[in-house]
Formats: structure tokens, C-alpha cells, sequence
């Protein structure tokens, strides 16, 4: 599989897990952040809310970058129709897990392709559900010592050390890391963005 060079393909994103699973995908690509309001819009639904985001995101570094092929994305975790969000403290991060113990929730990743001089706006959302372990009260405290949880929508990685809360998952497991990677391949090679060879 090939790309286009590096500044013709734009991941509007600083996510680390985003970065990593294009790369590993074979992916050449520029990152420029995108920084826009990601506050939840009454009357929203969490699948209206990601690719709303992911839209947002794709199109602030799209204006800035016409010719280039821009991906925009957005994931959250959502349990009893609320969204959770990145915990800032411990005492967040703890209500958290205590809420997804023991119990399923959703994960939804909104995505958009876009491009200015080709008039492509593109945009997606995949859902997968999440079944966690009961986790105990020393697992709790273990987990929300270490650093992992902060930066993470619903407060944990399902690549990292929060995998050991995982029962399983029903769906694309990339999508719970951050970008559904067999979706987002697809609509590239759609749009002629990559070239199988």
C-alpha cells in the first residue's frame, strides 16, 4: 500500500494512538491539530456529536490546506445515554471506572475525509461495545496512579494497561483506540487517497 507524500495527507489530530495506528498501517502524513469547541450541543446524539467534531476538525486544516487530503476524528465513550469525557483527577477518573465496571458501554468514532479542490467532504461513525470486568477496589487505585487514564476518553486504553478491564469487545477494536482503521482505509482508497500495489 502506498501514499501520497507527506503534505498532501493531513491528520488533523495530536492523538498519539491516531498517529501510531496510520503508521502502522504504512501511512505517510503531515499532523496539524485541530482546535475547535468540542462541547456537547443539547439535543444532540453521541453518533450527531462525533462526526459533527470529526466535520469541525476536517475542515478548519482543510480551508488551510486545499489540495491536501485531510482526516478529521472524534471518539467518546458513552454509558446511560452520558458521555464521559477525559478525567482531569484521580476522583474523576475513579467515578469513571466505577460507572463501566462490570458493565457494556459504547464507543463511537466519527471520521471525515475531506479536500477543498475536489469538493470531497466525507463523514462516518462506527460504533463498538465494550464489556468491562468487575474492578476491584485496588485495581482502581492502581490504575488511576498511573498516568494512562488522563488523556483518554471514558479514562482508560484499551491498548495499555486498561486492557486488563476489557471482557470483550463487540465491533472494530481500533475504533476503542481512536480511529476505526478498516473503515478509514476503505474510504481512502475510495477516494483514491492510497493505492494497494
Amino acid at each position: 500500500m502506498s501514499g501520497k507524500s507527506d503534505y498532501s495527507f493531513i491528520l488533523a489530530s495530536a492523538s498519539p494512538r491516531r498517529k501510531e495506528l496510520l503508521r502502522c498501517a504504512g501511512l505517510h502524513f503531515k499532523t496539524v491539530p485541530a482546535d475547535v469547541d468540542e462541547n456537547y450541543l443539547e439535543g444532540e446524539s453521541p453518533r450527531q456529536h462525533v462526526k459533527r467534531l470529526s466535520a469541525a476538525k476536517a475542515r478548519v486544516v482543510a480551508e488551510k490546506y486545499p489540495e491536501a487530503w485531510v482526516l478529521g476524528a472524534d471518539t467518546i465513550v458513552v454509558i446511560d445515554d452520558m458521555i464521559l469525557g477525559k478525567p482531569a483527577a484521580k476522583t474523576q477518573a475513579r467515578n469513571m471506572l466505577r460507572r463501566l465496571s462490570g458493565r457494556e458501554h459504547k464507543v463511537l468514532t466519527g471520521f471525515t475525509l475531506a479536500r477543498v479542490a475536489s469538493n470531497v467532504f466525507q463523514t462516518k461513525a462506527v460504533q463498538s461495545l465494550v464489556r468491562f470486568k468487575t474492578i476491584s477496589a485496588e485495581e482502581m487505585q492502581w490504575y488511576i496512579n498511573c498516568e494512562e487514564p488522563y488523556d483518554k476518553a471514558g479514562g482508560y486504553a484499551a491498548q495499555g494497561k486498561g486492557a486488563c478491564f476489557i471482557r470483550s469487545i463487540k465491533g472494530s477494536y481500533t475504533n476503542v483506540i481512536g480511529l476505526p482503521l478498516c473503515e478509514t482505509i476503505e474510504i481512502l482508497k475510495d477516494c483514491k487517497v492510497i493505492h494497494f500495489r
